[in-house]
């Protein structure tokens, strides 16, 4: 299969799928190169055109400073979520309805155990997103900053 790079559109385009589609300076690219693109991309490198219109791998463009909000709330409203999945309620949000419900006491308990770890949670992410748009500390890796969180204790 034939594979080509348009340095105008940033893409890849194959003439069998693509036709009269493709852009005038889409060109050919082995599939070596598309797989080295491919996977340098993967690893977090962008795929941009250089002058001559070849794509090349990039370093990613830096945070903002909303960007840096962005991916540090994402990351922990991801873990939290996941956490309360796996005590069988449906997301976080879920999980701490139960904390005002008295019906069911185990239920209940659980609640409120969720909505003190969020609040938690989130206390500790703001310090480190402070630190980090300070400067006094780098951007942390998903693991890094899911790592920081205080661990979810469910009652018994």
């Amino acid at each position: 299969m034939s594979i080509h790079y348009s340095g105008t559109a940033n893409g890849f385009f194959v003439p069998s799928v693509h036709g009269a589609a493709m852009p005038a300076d889409a060109k050919p690219i082995s599939a070596e190169q598309h797989a080295a693109l491919i996977a340098g991309q993967a690893a977090g490198k962008r795929i941009v055109p250089d002058a001559n219109g070849t794509p090349v791998l990039a370093d990613p463009l830096p945070l903002t400073p909303a960007g840096v909000t962005a991916t540090l709330t994402a990351a922990v409203q991801e873990y939290m979520d996941n956490a309360a999945r796996a005590a069988g309620y449906d997301d976080i949000k879920s999980a701490v309805t139960y904390a005002d419900e008295p019906s069911v006491p185990r239920f209940q308990a659980e609640g409120q155990a969720f909505r003190a770890w969020r609040s938690i949670c989130w206390n500790t992410c703001y310090q480190v997103m402070g630190e980090v748009l300070g400067g006094t500390r780098g951007i942390p890796t998903t693991a890094e900053l899911i790592a920081a969180l205080p661990a979810l204790e469910l009652p018994a």
